[in-house]
């Protein structure tokens, strides 16, 4: 619905939504809807990287846009819980990335590299009780980063044995704990 207002001899022209309707344009959406997110983000506590959140919120509402079905309610609860689920969405890989993934300080990663021989040696303490074959799979894989397929080439095997090797000696150190 748009209307005037006078306002000093002059004519206003201003908006109403109720909501209930989808905007004619995306970038209406954007201007009507753009305190919504930045309110579910304050709700939601989002304040370190505010930016890429919003953004998450916008690319929400433009899905929340494109997929509305009018006969099954109002827009404006459609955008909302479709925004605040993807937040929370992109909150929850957040907080699972951060807690799989450590940064490692630059000066404690060089001290890493520097004990190399060190750190082998105390690696190869806890192999005890397989045999040099199973210890030299799990130094090149666990030590070295290497993929199975560098490991096989590497000793001249097929990669199928290499990872039944692997596999039974994890088995017997857990077992020899």
């Amino acid at each position: 619905m748009k209307g005037k207002k006078m306002c000093n001899g002059e004519h206003v022209k201003y908006e109403f939504f109720s909501g209930k309707t989808k905007p004619d344009t995306f970038e209406d959406c954007v201007n009507q809807y753009a305190r919504m997110i930045k309110t579910i983000m304050k709700k939601l506590q989002i304040y370190k990287n505010y930016e890429e959140y919003y953004q998450v919120g916008q690319i929400a509402l433009w899905m929340a846009y494109q997929h509305y079905e009018s006969e099954k309610g109002s827009f404006s609860n459609y955008a909302f819980l479709t925004v605040r689920g993807h937040l929370l969405n992109e909150l929850s890989k957040t907080v699972k990335y951060d807690d799989r993934n450590v940064l490692i300080d630059q000066q404690l990663e060089e001290a890493v590299y520097c004990d190399e021989v060190f750190l082998l040696e105390d690696f190869m303490i806890l192999l005890k009780g397989i045999s040099p074959l199973q210890k030299q799979i799990l130094v090149e894989r666990f030590y070295y980063h290497r993929e199975f397929s560098q490991i096989a080439k590497k000793l001249k095997m097929n990669e199928s044995s290499v990872r039944s090797s692997y596999r039974y000696a994890l088995k017997r150190l857990r077992e020899l704990k």
